[in-house]
């Protein structure tokens, strides 16, 4: 299991403090890597062509021209896949914000659950924007997912046994091989963890397995290979059954 590459993130702001404490929460509490700031415009625009950052952030109110104005101009200039988003105190400005397409929106002073709710959406879009194969294509031998803590990690297929649904918590776990547990985001759905891997196949609204790991069917019991094989919890229910016998006997 490999720690995912570090984001590289750019901060655009005249205010120094500003920019020293978002940049203290990214690099503590997330897998980020603050690779330059500036506070303006032509010294932001030359350090950002040559960074090539993941996520700007941005001051709307800029020295020489509008945070607004400098999106649309350095837009074509950076990755496509690069995500914007407005840093400032001013909320007045939102909605041309939105209009520019901008990825998302801080308030000053950011707080730990607006960044948080901020950096697990941009995990997710990473996420979303993997291509997806073909059946007749080879699988990718990760996945990238975000735990509840936020934290983004990427997880060898084969180290999945299965995904179980918590109902106390109304949360989705992953088992791997090893026994350790991954907890998954509140907002991380059953579609979701099913468009990870034509690999992963629900056979209870509780549990989605890897085809890959399972030994044998004993009496509508999914029996996974060994270390996992004293586990009996896996059991086929009949609104999933044909689906599933489907997918295993064609392996």
């Amino acid at each position: 299991m490999n720690k995912q590459q570090l984001i590289k993130a750019f901060i655009v702001d005249d205010n120094t403090d500003a920019v020293e404490v978002l940049k203290r929460m990214l690099e503590k509490n997330y897998s980020v890597m603050v690779v330059g700031s500036a506070g303006d415009a032509e010294t932001a625009a030359d350090a950002i062509i040559k960074s090539e950052p993941d996520i700007i952030f941005l001051d709307i109110e800029l020295p020489t021209m509008s945070g607004l104005d400098f999106c649309t101009l350095i837009r074509n200039d950076i990755k496509p896949e690069t995500k914007i988003v407005f840093y400032t105190g001013h909320d007045k400005y939102m909605l041309d914000a939105i209009r520019r397409q901008a990825f998302d929106y801080l308030l000053k002073p950011p707080t730990e659950h607006d960044l948080s709710l901020l950096m697990a959406r941009f995990y997710e879009n990473k996420l979303a924007s993997i291509p997806r194969l073909s059946k007749t294509e080879k699988h990718l031998p990760i996945i990238l997912v975000v735990n509840a803590m936020n934290e983004h990690v990427t997880l060898n297929l084969q180290d999945i046994a299965f995904f179980r649904f918590n109902q106390e918590r109304k949360i989705w776990e992953i088992v791997c091989i090893d026994n350790s547990v991954y907890t998954l985001r509140h907002r991380t759905t059953t579609s979701v963890i099913l468009n990870y891997s034509s690999d992963f196949v629900q056979i209870h609204k509780r549990y989605i397995v890897n085809v890959n790991k399972i030994k044998m069917i004993q009496e509508s019991i999914c029996i996974l290979e060994e270390p996992l094989d004293d586990i009996r919890e896996l059991k086929i229910s009949k609104n999933y059954r044909q689906a599933f016998m489907t997918t295993f006997y064609s392996m």
